[in-house]
């Protein structure tokens, strides 16, 4: 199970618990999603095709070795010869549609006027290093637990050479740290347009978390700013089953929204809803109003 922990009025991640993940390593889920793209990335197809390119990058012997039980060495292969040995065991359509979903939604908070990008419990997200020209004059802002985020940078180092000037790295020790705090150490503004990206994570909280987050960029972001992420039903057959795979990985799917899906639960949150797909991934954006 995760060990959920609420600092500053804010809950943003859950930190795995011991048993869930080996110290100094990322979470099986974290290597099962970032296969998932690596394997998306080589469909000729390219109407199809998962953008993420850096992906595979981040699957190195280590990281592979986490999902013992997959034949992991497949990504290696062409993507038909791949998609025969794991694409049964990943959701690589779901995750194709999710990451060029959420890359639009960035894009498009860049066109309206964003200044800011804060990825909120980033893990291997590589939109800091796919983006360098359109984030250019941008301040990126990657959020983590420390232990994952130092992982994550190693890892990038490896991969890139070096970490880069265009990214700023947020540690959050959830036990003393406030995300405000530690967002304006690196020069985070509430007073500027703001694009905040959730990946991933709604699941893993409980509902009082899931209000916490969005009360969050409610209060501390400008109007206009901007919030996607995607979720579940409540109805979803993972959400509190000790049987899912999640729950056996330690990592158990905690909330669900309503089956009408995300939007009015938003506004009653206080944020208004620009978009609530509910198609091969729920995906909501929405945007903070104005102030009256």
């Amino acid at each position: 199970m995760r060990r959920v922990v609420v600092f500053a009025g804010a809950l943003i991640w859950a930190v795995p618990a011991l048993e869930a993940v080996k110290p100094g390593l990322p979470s099986k889920t974290a290597v099962w999603a970032a296969a998932a793209r690596a394997l998306g990335a080589k469909n000729p197809n390219p109407d199809l095709r998962n953008p993420d390119y850096l992906a595979i990058k981040f699957l190195g012997r280590r990281e592979r070795a986490i999902l013992s039980d997959y034949p992991m060495d497949a990504l290696d292969l062409d993507y038909d010869g791949a998609m025969r040995e794991l694409g049964g065991k990943l959701p690589v359509m779901t995750h194709a549609f999710r990451t060029k979903a959420f890359d639009t939604a960035m894009l498009d908070a860049l066109k309206a006027g964003a200044t800011q990008v804060v990825i909120l419990g980033a893990g291997f997200d590589s939109r800091g290093y796919r983006f360098t020209s359109q984030l250019r004059g941008v301040r990126f802002m990657e959020v983590d637990y420390p232990p994952t985020q130092e992982y994550k940078k190693r890892r990038v180092k490896e991969i890139l050479g070096k970490l880069p000037a265009n990214v700023s790295y947020v540690p959050i020790d959830f036990t003393k740290d406030k995300l405000l705090d530690q967002l304006v150490k690196r020069r985070y503004s509430e007073r500027e347009t703001t694009f905040f990206l959730w990946e991933g994570v709604v699941f893993y909280l409980p509902e009082s978390a899931v209000k916490e987050t969005l009360h969050f960029v409610r209060d501390h972001a400008a109007p206009g700013s901007r919030l996607a992420f995607n979720y579940t039903f409540n109805t979803d057959r993972n959400v509190n089953n000790p049987e899912s795979l999640y729950a056996k990985w330690g990592e158990p799917w905690l909330f669900g929204f309503p089956s009408d899906g995300a939007a009015a639960y938003v506004r009653r949150e206080g944020l208004d809803v620009i978009s609530d797909i509910m198609t091969v991934q729920n995906i909501c954006t929405a945007s903070v109003p104005a102030r009256h």
